[in-house]
C-alpha cells in the first residue's frame, strides 16, 4: 500500500484557486469558509512550532488577522458564493512529530465546519491515483489485518459533513484523484461518475449537454460518494433524497467478493443499503444517477407570519416544486422560499399571467416580474448598520469598502460575532436585523436549477437536523407545524440563544433502509403501497455559529458554544421531537461519550428497527467482515466493533 505523499492543502492553494472565475459556483461555501478551516489549523500548526505559548499565540493571531484582510477582499467579489475548492478535504496538513527521520509523521484533517478534526500516522492516510490502486489498497488491508493488526480504511470525501462521519484516527483512504466524469448517457438520462467527483464538477459535465440533477443539497461540494452515502437531500414534497437518484454502483469491499458492481435488479436491497452505506459496506468507486434536463427555476421569498405560515403550508406543498421554510426565532416571521420550473409555473403562484395561444392562461415571468423593489444596498442595510454599531463600540474600525462588498452571509456572521453569541439579547437583535433584510429582498428570481438550489447556509457552525414522517402527499398531517410550534415555544420560554434560521424542508420517502426518509417500516412493508409511493417527511435544522479565529484566538468562545449548543439545544430539539418518530441526519448525528451515548444511540436503533439494523449487519458481516470500514460512530450505533 502507498501513502499519500503530502496531505497538506495550504492557503496558497486556497487563494490561487479562488483567483479563478472559471471556478465559480452559486452556493454558500464561500473563500471566508474555507480559508477559515486552513486558518485554524495553521495557527494550530504555529503553535506547535514556536518556542512558547505567548509567542504561539502572538504569531497566530497576526497571521490571522492580515488573512481576514484578505478574506474580506476576496468575498467582495461580484459574483455571489465566488469561491473554489479542491476536492482534498476541508484542510490537511501533514507535519512530523518528534522524530528526525519523518517515520512519525501525522495528518491532520478539519471538517469544513470546524466542529471536527481528526489526527492520525500519515502512513494510514492513503490517496489512491486510480482504481487498480484503490483496489490494491482495500485488497491488502483485507489480506494483512487480524485481529492482533486492523489496517483500517474508512473512505473519506470532501469532509463537508458537520459530525466528521467519515473520520477515522485508525485509518481513512481519500476520494480525491478519484474524479473523472465516465459516461452521460442522453437517451437513458443517467451520468456515470467516480465517486470522488464533485456534485458542482457533475453540474459542469452536464450542463453542455442540456442536463442537470434533479436536486441538489445547500451546497455542491459534496463528492458524489458521500453525497449519496450520507442521505443528502434537497427540497420538494414529490422528490426523494439524492439516494434515490443511484440507479448503479461499484463498491470495492474488504471481503472475499472484492469488486461489485450492483443495481437494483441485480442485488435488490443490498443495493439500496449500498447506495445509502454510511461507507461501511465498500468503498463507492463509481455511482451511475439519474439526471434530468436543464431548466430555469422562478425563485418566489416573501415573508409570513407564523400563522399565515401555518394555514398556508399544504396549499404551498402542492403548488409548489421546491419549498423551504427559515423560521426567525423571537420574530412572527418565517421566510419562504418557493421555486418552480419557469415552463411549467402554477397559475395560481407568481409571475405575469398570459394567453397560452389554446384558448387558456399560463404564467411566465417577465422582466418586471423579477425586477427587485428594494436594491441591494437598501437590503442589506439592516446589517451594515448593526455591524456599524457594534464596531463603533467595540472601537474597532474596518474599512467601508469592505463592509460594503460583503454578502448578506458573511455580515450577518460578523454580526453575530462581534457581540455575545450566547446572550439572548444579542441573538434577538441579529435576528431582527435578519428580518429586516428579508422584507426588503421579497421578490421574484429567475435562474438555472443548479443556482436556485443551493443558497447561503452561513459560516462555521453546529447543526443538528432531524427528519419526521407527516403523513402522504396527499393528505399531510399537523405535525410539520405542531413541531415548529412546540420548538419554537421551547426555545423562547426557555431563552435559548437560537440564531435565525431554524430551517424546514420537505421530500418524499426513499426505499434505502437507511435513509432518515426510509418507507421501509417493517414485516409488513409494501413498496408498492400508497403509503410508500406518496410518503411526505420534514427536516429541520438548527444552528449555533461559531467565531472565527481572529474573533477567538482562545478557542473559548467556540468551547462554551459547542457546550451550549450540545447540552441544551440538541437536547431541547429531542425532547421536543420525542413523539414525531425523529431521526437525525446521518451527516449531522451526534452521539457524544458520556450518559447520553447509550440512550442516543439506541434511539436511531429503534427508528429504523431491529430488522433494518440486523440486515445491515449481516450485510457489514458479507462485504466487511473485519470491520476495516468502521468508525466509532457506525460502532456505537450498530455494535459489534473493536474500534477506538
Amino acid at each position: 500500500m502507498t501513502p499519500h505523499k503530502y496531505g497538506a492543502l495550504r492557503l496558497s492553494q486556497f487563494l490561487k484557486q479562488a483567483s479563478n472565475p472559471s471556478r465559480a459556483l452559486h452556493g454558500s461555501c464561500r473563500l471566508a469558509r474555507h480559508v477559515a478551516s486552513s486558518e485554524r489549523a495553521a495557527v494550530a500548526s504555529l503553535s506547535t512550532t514556536s518556542t512558547g505559548n505567548q509567542d504561539s499565540r502572538v504569531h497566530g493571531r497576526a497571521w490571522s488577522t492580515s488573512l481576514m484582510v484578505a478574506v474580506a477582499l476576496a468575498s467582495s467579489a461580484s459574483i455571489i458564493g465566488a469561491t473554489s475548492h479542491s476536492n482534498q478535504p476541508a484542510f490537511t496538513e501533514a507535519k512530523a512529530e518528534n522524530d528526525d527521520d519523518g517515520t512519525d509523521e501525522t495528518t491532520t484533517i478539519l471538517n469544513w465546519s470546524g466542529t471536527h478534526s481528526v489526527t492520525l500516522p500519515q502512513k494510514s492516510y492513503y490517496e489512491p491515483e486510480s482504481i487498480q490502486d484503490l483496489v490494491d489498497i482495500v485488497s491488502e488491508a483485507y489480506k494483512k489485518s487480524d485481529n492482533e493488526n486492523k489496517i483500517h480504511i474508512r473512505p473519506i470525501g470532501s469532509a463537508l459533513s458537520p459530525n466528521g462521519i467519515a473520520f477515522s484516527s485508525q485509518g481513512m483512504v481519500s476520494l480525491s484523484n478519484l474524479d473523472k466524469i465516465l459516461e452521460i448517457n442522453k437517451d437513458k438520462l443517467e451520468i456515470t461518475v467516480q465517486a470522488g467527483a464533485r456534485v458542482s464538477q457533475v453540474l459542469d459535465a452536464l450542463r453542455p449537454h442540456g442536463l442537470t440533477l434533479p436536486n441538489l443539497a445547500s451546497i455542491a461540494e459534496q463528492q458524489i460518494g458521500g453525497f449519496v452515502s450520507v442521505g443528502a437531500h434537497g427540497t420538494g414534497a414529490r422528490i426523494p433524497p439524492v439516494d434515490e437518484f443511484v440507479t448503479a454502483l461499484t463498491l470495492v469491499t474488504p471481503s472475499k467478493h472484492g469488486v461489485v458492481k450492483m443495481t437494483e435488479k441485480t442485488h435488490g436491497e443490498l443495493f439500496r443499503l449500498a447506495r445509502l452505506g454510511l461507507g461501511g459496506l465498500g468503498i463507492l468507486s463509481e455511482v451511475t444517477l439519474k439526471v434530468v434536463p436543464a431548466h430555469n427555476l422562478l425563485e418566489q421569498t416573501i415573508v409570513l407570519t407564523r400563522d399565515e405560515a401555518k394555514n398556508q403550508l399544504n396549499t404551498l406543498l402542492k403548488r409548489h416544486k421546491h419549498v423551504r421554510y427559515m423560521w426567525i426565532p423571537y420574530e412572527d416571521a418565517v421566510v419562504v422560499v418557493t421555486n418552480d420550473d419557469e415552463n411549467d409555473l402554477p397559475l395560481l403562484g407568481p409571475g405575469t399571467e398570459v394567453s397560452d395561444g389554446k384558448g387558456g392562461k399560463k404564467k411566465i415571468a417577465s422582466v418586471d416580474d423579477v425586477t427587485p423593489k428594494f436594491s441591494r444596498n437598501e437590503q442589506l442595510a439592516p446589517l451594515r448598520n448593526m455591524l456599524r454599531n457594534l464596531l463603533k463600540a467595540k472601537e474597532i474600525s474596518i474599512e467601508e469598502e469592505i463592509i460594503e462588498g460583503m454578502g448578506f452571509g458573511d455580515l450577518r456572521d460578523l454580526i453575530l460575532a462581534h457581540g455575545n453569541m450566547l446572550d439572548p439579547d444579542h441573538i434577538k437583535k441579529c435576528n431582527k436585523a435578519e428580518k429586516d433584510f428579508w422584507m426588503n429582498a421579497q421578490g421574484l428570481d429567475l435562474a438555472p436549477s443548479e443556482k436556485k438550489l443551493n443558497f447561503d447556509c452561513g459560516g462555521q457552525q453546529w447543526v443538528y437536523e432531524v427528519c419526521f414522517p407527516v403523513g402522504t402527499y396527499g393528505m399531510p398531517n399537523e405535525k410539520s407545524m405542531s413541531f415548529m410550534e412546540e420548538l419554537l415555544k421551547e426555545i423562547e420560554s426557555n431563552n435559548v440563544p437560537a440564531p435565525a434560521p431554524i430551517e424546514q424542508r420537505w421530500t418524499s420517502g426513499s426505499k434505502s433502509p437507511l435513509s432518515p426518509a426510509s418507507v421501509i417500516t417493517g414485516k409488513d412493508y409494501c413498496e408498492s403501497s400508497y403509503e410508500a409511493n406518496n410518503a411526505l417527511f420534514s427536516w429541520v435544522g438548527v444552528i449555533m455559529y461559531l467565531p472565527s479565529e481572529d474573533l477567538d484566538p482562545t478557542g473559548y468562545r467556540r468551547d462554551f458554544i459547542t457546550e451550549s449548543f450540545k447540552d441544551q439545544y440538541c437536547k431541547l430539539v429531542r425532547k421536543v421531537g420525542s413523539k414525531y418518530g425523529l431521526m437525525c441526519h446521518w451527516a449531522k448525528l451526534e452521539i457524544p461519550n458520556g450518559e447520553d451515548e447509550e440512550v442516543i444511540a439506541q434511539s436511531v436503533r429503534d427508528r429504523f428497527g431491529p430488522r433494518v439494523c440486523e440486515v445491515y449487519n449481516k450485510a457489514r458481516d458479507m462485504y466487511d467482515p473485519k470491520r476495516l470500514l468502521s468508525n466509532q460512530l457506525i460502532a456505537k450505533v450498530f455494535g459489534g466493533d473493536d474500534v477506538e
